[in-house]
């Protein structure tokens, strides 16, 4: 089994149009928060398939740092174009889509999440009344 590394190296070579303008210690802090997040959502180190090993927790963890990444900035407000002359920006509906829903770093920790996480054995949503 190759392991899998996550550095801000790898998230750049991942998506460099998104990390590419980010530091390497900015990267490093995105890496720390969803490292903690992919293990409160109970996703396990390594599970064993029929073919090998696959290393669910660094793959959650790189795909949830480029998901935090994403939602920052213009594509995180919804903005999908923007033109200068005669000045126009045009937005995207995001508002059903859900927050791991708005990007597609962010489907993919959702898929894994649903996988291996803690989906079958506690909700990610609370209906709070009010």
């Amino acid at each position: 089994m190759d392991p899998v590394i996550v550095n801000a190296e790898v998230l750049k070579k991942m998506d460099s149009a998104l990390m590419g303008n980010l530091s390497d210690d900015v990267i490093g802090q995105l890496i720390a928060s969803a490292r903690l997040m992919a293990i409160g959502d109970g996703c396990p180190k390594f599970v064993t398939a029929a073919s090998g090993t696959i290393p669910v927790l660094d793959m959650a963890t790189q795909y949830m740092a480029l998901h935090m990444a994403s939602i920052q900035g213009k594509t995180g407000k919804g903005i999908v174009m923007e033109k200068v002359g005669e000045l126009q920006r045009q937005y995207a509906n995001t508002s059903n889509l859900g927050w791991l829903n708005s990007s597609k770093w962010g489907q993919l920790y959702l898929w894994l999440y649903r996988k291996y996480g803690d989906a079958g054995s506690r909700s990610r949503v609370t209906v709070i009344e009010h």
